[in-house]
């Protein structure tokens, strides 16, 4: 199993992203905005690697979309950084959290049916095979970061990037601004409204 690598997690039933495998442990950084902790250390025969998601199975991932997490990282000026969560509820709801800065995530909504259709429009359309080991412009002072992971039909896509972003994240960010996030993307790429 390889770093950043996305997996299901057999202990909480959530989702992580492998920040380390040594002697069969790995350790794990959580995808949910409700964890008490970030890092959990598991067997790593508690971890199952989630089958890489290539633009042509978005489709099928985001009909049964389990988690989408976005992160952006920016300067104070553009209003500090943000994160977005949408999870499937036990009742197969689709719900919205939202962090800004470094406050911890609170759920804002149930996704309604044309916030829903929105967004998997706008997954749809998101290609993140290119970014999977990072992309963009060299990490500088004032600069943007994102990443972004997102899980469903036991497939998973992730990638990250700094002051450039793949094809259909903007379509993301967007689609999150109209469920009411205070979230504009222009020239200095996403950040606060």
């Amino acid at each position: 199993m390889e770093r950043d690598a996305l997996v299901r997690v057999a202990a909480t039933g959530g989702y992580g992203t492998v920040y380390s495998v040594e002697e069969g442990v790995c350790e794990v950084a959580l995808i949910d905005p409700q964890a008490e902790e970030d890092f959990l250390s598991v067997p790593q025969a508690m971890v199952e690697p989630l089958e890489r998601a290539y633009p042509e199975s978005m489709g099928e991932l985001v009909g049964r979309l389990a988690l989408l997490h976005l992160r952006v990282s920016c300067s104070e000026a553009a209003g500090g950084g943000f994160e977005a969560f949408v999870g499937r509820t036990e009742d197969d709801a689709l719900e919205l959290w939202w962090a800004e800065g470094n406050h911890r995530a609170r759920r804002v909504s149930h996704l309604e049916g044309g916030q829903a259709s929105a967004l998997a429009s706008a997954l749809r359309g998101l290609d993140l095979e290119p970014w999977e080991h990072g992309g963009g412009a060299p990490a500088r002072p004032g600069g943007w970061h994102w990443s972004l992971e997102c899980a469903g039909a036991g497939m998973g896509a992730s990638g990250f990037g700094h002051d450039g972003a793949p094809e259909g994240l903007r379509d993301v960010v967007e689609a999150l601004a109209g469920m009411g996030l205070p979230l504009i993307w222009d020239d200095e790429g996403p950040h606060l409204a």
